[in-house]
């Protein structure tokens, strides 16, 4: 698209022209249109002729424009469009010419035309001031079934691969699922042959299924109703009638007929077909309708007799698309019988760790998005147009689209809309949580249509699942982002009687609309049951499928609709290759997926928030049919081989995972190591299925911390070597407790590429908690010695003697004696077997484990330690490791070491005076991290006061605590009991906060042990005023804005230097900017919203805004079974005083622990495993699920869920253990639970780890991420700071907590060291240093990880610049300066029903910010910055560009030179769009750089084309 086109649009709303046409009966309109054309082209009958011949025989020069011209200005059609005649008239220069060029005059619902022009022409018509946009005319495929279009399979012209297998024709496909309609015409058989004489099947018959049901095209149909109650015999066909849809729809998805003239009231008018379209179909009915809320029942008896069935008819392939977990049994036999089995992985995304159907010998699928988009325009009352998602259509009889009222309700909660009346109203809902899709809608849903609502604009996560006018009741729902929603909201609170039009969707395909991508709702890997291999295998279009239901055509999204795609390309497959067998089929759609989009750019992922997509994903990526009917080489597996990996057992549930041999040696196409502790070997097998005399080179992609080799690396084929074996070392470079990482390996030649993911989780050893010191027996001369000093004499001793040995520890599991002493002889003689000498076995023991469980410590060679893992008896023999205690390890992990002190601390004399305000839930002032021992007086800049009150006196401030004051107002005098009416704080988290930034240097602090050691701030030196805004109401905490203004308008008084605010409130942007604009640097908390986009709050320009990141810190908790199984979680488990150690307790399965599932579960006194399946807030899930154990008398709670980033401490729990684990460990309990009868656990206290083993930095789960919605040209957050299970002071003692009202006091303890350190430096520059200096990368030197659903890599909007880095902010090299008032060129603040400051009044991303944000790139910019050197004074620095994916950025001039004399440069970035595309934000960043420094600026940038209007007749 040209760079003039729809530049009309993107200018603000007021200095858009009018385009209302002039007349109101349509002739005059028609006349208006010829008179404008004639205009532009001149003679009215030689035009009109040469215009009618180019049409007919095509143009050289000409091309079709859409001019879009707005609101129309006249109610006569014949007016607007003698008006277009007129404009174009104007153009062209002849009416008569006007009148032919013109193709459509748009003048019912909107004025605007479509004419023939040049480029020339097009190019003067959009300047004129009445014209918003010109467009070219774009093509659309009008395609029903767009998913095999988009996948390479076209119908007209056949696609090769549908010629060559003939359309699948004569493979036979099972469905088993919920029947199927028959009388469908993606049925019928017309023009087939008879049925496959192979074929052994039955017409099982029933109610309303005669004989002719069945047909040549459903050649069989079974249905399986045991154990259905007959109460629910009236709610199904008692036959395999399909009275849900959801069969229907996935067998017609899979092999429905080419059937033309499809549509859904307007909405993808075209050709219907199925991927196989003359494959033939086997029915198997196991779904039934249940219970009156629309609830289904499904057996794994009736499944498994399917699938019994299916071996025994003939059917070549079987789909499932099945909410229900695997029948590996029956699905194994299927496979060995010859049959491809395929598997839907589920729909509980993103969220890892919840695929099913993941066995070896299945495919499993997860839903990827097509190329296909449902824009409808949402047009204000002000005339602004918004675009959301829908699948809205106008039901029969509806007028069109008018204008109604509009109203803000909030979440929509009962709550929410209690009281405000949207009868006849469109309904402005905001859901700022996150969950799974279908639980949140319902709810809104309710309260919306109960209310009589005309309409519904859902502001969401996702778009991933649309709604049809019927699903809403005959209202639009309409889906939004966060963005459009604030925008509307905005809208709202401006408006004293706001409105809203809402058109019907209209459609959009092709490479406008960036695809595939995985959907948001596909289940990800691993696979919890067999976690050695790899899942989900492939993805397959999913989203928003129209196929077949009864007689007519719906859509559905789903990895349901994602499984019959997948059987429909094997089918074609199979009809290609008859001899291949289900491992050869799936291991070439596996090694051909596509994982790169249409613009080759890496293939992303929805999720919280968007990444890239891995295997977890994905698999082997997108289903490519061309190139798996061409695969090359594939990856052959005998169906037996599975035996020889897998033990298939029934008991009370099923168990297939019990590996008799390694199985990432079966040769599947994928590697999975979930364990890799030390260098293994793979094995694989290909088989050349391609050109017979063949050479392949291998590449590798290694995942990251892992160095992979093959052997041999290039494989040779001919006629009489088929087969090649290699294997696949792969060894860890890290010694760390990883999470999973990603690579793989790929054959290829000139005409084939065979490529496997590889999936590898490093780990270094398990961690246990019970690890006792032994019972030394010390002789003459030392038993007068301190034991402490005796065993470092003895320690000096023992490193004297051995001088190469090491400290290792043995672990031997349980102990075999009950006598202590025993065990500890055993020790003796099992080291003595290795040493050869009792006494030197004797002297090389350090410690003996012998209460706990059975190990030693002892001095030992490698070599030794290596002879002594080779006993059998010995489960692990690692090196000993020292760990530090710290409390506080955050200041310490971010470089700010006290002992030996850091150089950064002591140049800055540790914040010496600089004045920190905490504006906050108050402080308690008796904490030892507030004491003022050794301070100097107050500084005499100071002119706060200590504001008197409640249990606050004279003596409360201090040298440390300069000044307090708090604020009352609007707090009911029925709240003051359950507060302080001072600065005292009673909740505890001004206190933690303040520590955090400013806490005095305390020895001696500890939590019950866990985290010994030394307390203390950022900036210790600092001094503290106080002002307190947040008071508890008894069931909630109440802030007011007017508060908050109050305290820093106070606070600007006083002079503090730094304001750190955390807390949950949306920004006070006006009172902000004055503080900013008096010298004060302010930081806010981010918010605690994540992982979802789109929920980062305080996001003002002029403030710093900061996410949470996880510190190297790791509290692992050991559990152990019954059955002696250590599996280990996280807590801050600690136990009380005066309570007996460990012992093992009762342990039930309480399912996901809601009042349902524990209904009739005795708890009492057990260990209760809890597992939550979906997901959304940490906190909602917490809450509920102590509100049911703790009632019910549970001992403990083991609790897998998506997160650990919030761990609990033994008084949260009511003083049992809270353990979290993962839904794998939980997966592994639960298995124990089912396999005995008295099942049991022990939980032992927590224990913490700390440094390299622990990845770090991450950024925290429940971090809030961008883009900013109020700023979208302002990149936000601005930097991560540490925030999960800080140490601070709280009361008189110290507490854990975590939020991003940890991060913001870092950050401020950050700043008061650089304002001590350049006392001349503007906020501007400080926030400028710590964001160009910030890391991006791990201690491994690995890209920062985001906890997410699932984990990717972090980007801008997880953490701004990177974490933050204190020690490179202090020398920055460059920063970007910004005067504090430049602040209001860009921004017009007002004070309205809504505060609103972000009206720009120039471009905002011309602002001197150290990001760049452009939300809305659809042309070529040039986008304006300065630096200002404060390194050394002669400098110069080279720029290096990371262009966003898609957009091409240069720098003019590419150096800078710094002299005495010229300390500032400015330059320009330039960025140019690479696509045409309506796309999603992608990120990079610009560089400058020299010997010295490196000054990094983050980037993000959204392409658009245009806006997609809904009413284009």
């Amino acid at each position: 698209m040209n760079n003039w086109t729809l530049s009309r649009l993107t200018g603000p709303s007021d200095e858009r022209p009018e385009p209302f046409s002039q007349h109101s009966h349509p002739d005059d309109v028609s006349a208006s249109h010829h008179d404008m054309l004639t205009t532009v082209i001149g003679s009215k009958e030689d035009s009109l002729a040469s215009i009618i011949h180019n049409y007919k025989h095509g143009f050289s020069c000409f091309a079709l424009y859409i001019a879009y011209l707005g609101e129309k200005k006249h109610d006569d059609p014949t007016l607007v469009t003698g008006s277009h005649h007129d404009m174009l008239s104007s153009i062209i220069g002849s009416k008569e010419e006007a009148k032919a060029s013109i193709t459509y005059s748009y003048k019912h619902g909107f004025s605007g035309f479509a004419a023939m022009l040049t480029e020339d022409q097009a190019e003067d018509l959009a300047e004129l001031p009445e014209v918003i946009s010109i467009t070219p005319n774009q093509k659309h495929e009008l395609m029903t079934t767009r998913s095999w279009d988009f996948l390479g399979l076209k119908n007209e012209p056949p696609s090769e691969l549908l010629q060559r297998s003939n359309y699948g024709e004569d493979i036979i496909i099972g469905i088993i699922d919920t029947g199927i309609w028959p009388e469908s015409k993606s049925f019928h058989d017309h023009g087939y042959d008879a049925i496959p004489s192979r074929w052994k099947g039955v017409c099982q018959l029933g109610e309303a299924w005669g004989p002719s049901n069945c047909s040549r095209k459903i050649i069989g149909a079974r249905y399986y109703a045991a154990g259905l109650d007959k109460a629910n015999f009236k709610k199904n066909y008692m036959s395999a009638r399909d009275n849900n849809g959801h069969g229907t729809h996935t067998a017609s998805t899979a092999a429905g007929v080419v059937v033309e003239g499809v549509n859904l009231h307007g909405l993808g008018a075209g050709v219907a077909r199925g991927g196989a379209p003359r494959a033939r179909l086997a029915v198997y009915k196991v779904g039934w309708e249940e219970g009156g809320a629309g609830g289904s029942y499904l057996a794994t008896a009736a499944v498994l007799a399917a699938l019994d069935d299916a071996i025994h008819d003939g059917v070549d392939i079987l789909s499932l698309s099945l909410g229900v977990d695997e029948n590996s049994f029956g699905a194994l036999h299927a496979v060995q019988n010859g049959i491809t089995v395929i598997y839907a992985g589920g729909n509980r995304g993103p969220r890892p760790q919840v695929l099913y159907n993941t066995a070896p010998w299945v495919i499993t699928v997860a839903a990827s998005k097509i190329d296909r988009s449902f824009p409808t325009a949402i047009t204000l009352g002000n005339k602004q147009t918004l675009v959301g998602q829908s699948l809205y259509y106008k039901l029969k009889n509806n007028t069109e689209s008018r204008f109604e009222s509009l109203v803000n309700g909030g979440n929509c909660s009962r709550e929410a809309l209690n009281g405000t009346s949207i009868n006849g109203k469109v309904v402005l809902c905001i859901e700022l949580t996150f969950g799974p899709i279908g639980r949140i809608f319902e709810d809104v849903f309710a309260g919306v249509i109960q209310g009589g609502a005309s309409g519904l604009i859902f502001a969401f996560y996702t778009t991933d699942v649309l709604l049809s006018t019927e699903d809403c009741k005959g209202i639009a729902c309409v889906f939004v982002d966060n963005e459009i929603g604030y925008q509307v909201a905005t809208y709202i609170g401006s408006e004293r009687l706001p409105t809203v039009k809402i058109e019907p969707a209209s459609s959009i395909t092709g490479n406008q609309v960036p695809a595939p991508k995985v959907a948001i709702f596909s289940s990800r890997g691993p696979s919890i049951k067999y976690p050695t291999v790899l899942k989900p295998d492939i993805a397959a279009p999913g989203v928003n499928i129209l196929a077949a239901k009864e007689d007519a055509y719906v859509f559905n999204s789903g990895t349901s609709m994602a499984a019959p795609h997948v059987a429909g390309v094997v089918a074609l497959l199979k009809a290609l290759h008859p001899h291949w067998s289900h491992a050869a089929l799936k291991s070439a759609i596996v090694t051909t997926a596509s994982t790169k989009d249409e613009y080759d750019t890496p293939i992303l992922a929805e999720a919280l928030p968007r990444k890239v997509a891995d295997p977890f994903d994905y698999g082997g990526g997108n289903i490519n049919p061309i190139g798996a009917a061409d695969p090359g080489l594939i990856y052959d597996i005998d169906p037996k081989d599975y035996n020889k990996f897998f033990a298939c057992q029934i008991k009370k549930y099923e168990i297939c995972n019990i590996t008799t041999l390694p199985a990432y040696h079966l040769n599947l196409p994928s590697i999975s190591i979930p364990d890799l502790r030390h260098p293994i070997n793979v094995r694989r097998a290909v088989t050349n299925v391609g050109e017979v005399d063949a050479v392949y080179q291998s590449s590798i992609e290694s995942p990251l911390g892992v160095k992979m080799t093959i052997e041999p690396p290039v494989l040779v084929f001919n006629a009489s070597k088929k087969v090649h074996a290699f294997k696949i070392c792969i060894t860890p470079l890290w010694k760390v407790q990883g999470g999973y990482t990603f690579g793989s390996l790929t054959w290829y030649n000139e005409h084939h590429t065979a490529r496997i993911p590889i999936a590898v989780r490093i780990t270094i050893q398990d961690f246990y908690a019970d690890v006792a010191y032994p019972n030394m027996i010390l002789h003459s001369p030392f038993q007068r010695f301190p034991a402490f000093l005796l065993f470092c004499v003895w320690l000096l001793m023992i490193r004297g003697i051995y001088g190469s040995r090491k400290l290792y520890i043995a672990y031997l599991g349980e102990k075999k004696y009950d006598d202590p002493t025993l065990v500890t002889a055993s020790h003796h003689d099992m080291l003595t077997s290795v040493l050869g000498s009792k006494e030197e076995a004797l002297a090389s023991i350090a410690y003996s484990y012998k209460h706990g469980f059975s190990g030693f410590a002892a001095m030992l060679t490698e070599e030794q330690a290596d002879n002594l893992a080779d006993l059998p008896e010995v489960i692990s023999v690692t090196p000993n490791k020292q760990h530090e205690l710290l409390t506080t390890r955050s200041w310490d992990f971010l470089g700010l070491n006290y002992q030996p002190p850091n150089k950064l601390l002591q140049r800055s004399k540790y914040g010496e005076d600089v004045i920190i305000g905490m504006i906050d839930t108050g402080i308690w002032p008796e904490s030892r991290s507030f004491s003022d021992h050794g301070y100097g007086p107050i500084p005499s800049r100071w002119k706060g006061v200590c504001q008197l009150g409640q249990a606050w006196g004279p003596t409360n401030c201090s040298r440390k605590i300069i000044g307090a004051r708090y604020y009352a107002a609007g707090i009911e005098k029925a709240d003051f009991k359950k507060n302080y009416m001072s600065a005292r704080d009673m909740i505890g988290h001004g206190t933690h906060t303040a520590s955090i930034a400013a806490g005095a240097v305390v020895d001696g602090v500890s939590v019950h042990g866990l985290a010994t050691g030394v307390a203390r701030g950022g900036a210790p030196r600092a001094r503290l005023a106080v002002y307190k805004v947040i008071w508890n109401t008894g069931n909630s905490l109440q802030l007011a804005s007017a508060g908050v203004l109050a305290a820093l308008d106070d606070a600007i008084h006083d002079g503090v230097d730094i304001l750190s605010l955390s807390i949950h409130a949306d920004e006070d942007s006006f009172g902000a900017l004055h503080a900013v604009q008096k010298g004060i640097t302010i930081v806010y908390a981010g918010g605690n919203d994540g992982p979802r986009p789109q929920v980062i709050f305080n996001t003002a320009p002029w403030v710093i805004t900061a996410a949470a990141s996880k510190i190297d810190r790791s509290f692992p908790t050991t559990i152990t079974l019954g059955n002696k199984q250590t599996l280990v979680g996280q807590s801050l488990y600690y136990k009380l005083n005066n309570e007996s150690k460990s012992g093992f307790q009762p342990l039930v399965n309480g399912g996901d622990c809601s009042k349902g599932a524990l209904n009739g579960t005795t708890i009492n006194g057990s260990i209760v495993l809890c597992i939550e399946i979906t997901y959304g807030p940490i906190l909602n899930f917490v809450n509920t699920v102590f509100e049911n154990v703790f009632s019910g008398g549970a001992s403990g709670l083991i609790f897998g869920l998506y997160t650990t980033d919030m761990l609990l401490r033994t008084e949260d729990c009511q003083g049992i253990p809270c353990v979290l684990v993962d839904i794998d460990i939980g997966s592994q309990v639960a298995t124990y639970i089912g396999s005995q009868s008295m099942p049991v656990a022990k939980i032992e206290p927590a224990h913490s780890i700390t440094g390299k083993e622990v990845l770090a930095p991450k950024v925290a789960i429940f971090s809030s991420r961008g883009p900013s919605t109020r700023y979208p040209t302002v990149l936000k957050p601005d930097i991560a700071a540490p925030g999960v299970n800080i140490l601070a002071a709280k009361e008189d003692g110290y507490a854990f907590n975590s939020g991003t009202s940890m991060a913001a006091p870092h950050v401020a303890g950050v700043i008061a060291l650089l304002k001590a350190l350049h006392p001349d430096w503007s906020h501007a520059a400080l926030k400028s240093a710590i964001v160009t200096s910030a890391s991006t990368k791990d201690e491994y030197g690995m890209p920062i990880l985001a906890e997410a659903l699932p984990r990717k890599v972090a980007d801008p909007f997880d953490y701004g610049g990177g974490n933050i880095n204190p020690n490179g902010a202090a020398d920055p090299g460059l920063i970007y300066n910004i005067d504090p008032m430049d602040y209001n060129k860009f921004f017009a603040c007002k004070i309205k029903k809504h505060e609103i400051c972000n009206i720009t009044t120039l471009p905002a991303y011309h602002l001197n910010l150290p990001s760049i944000s452009i939300p809305e790139l659809r042309h070529p910019i040039k986008v304006r910055r300065a630096v200002t050197n404060v390194g050394e004074v002669d400098a110069v620095y080279q720029s290096a560009i990371q262009s966003p994916l898609g957009v091409k950025i240069d720098v003019e001039p590419p150096t800078l030179v710094f002299n005495a004399a010229k300390k500032v440069n400015t330059f320009k970035v330039s960025m140019r769009p690479l696509w045409k595309v309506q796309g999603e934000y992608t990120f990079g960043s610009l560089t400058w750089y020299n010997e010295h420094h490196t000054v990094r600026i983050p980037i993000a940038v959204r392409i658009t084309i245009r806006d997609f209007y809904a009413d284009v007749a």
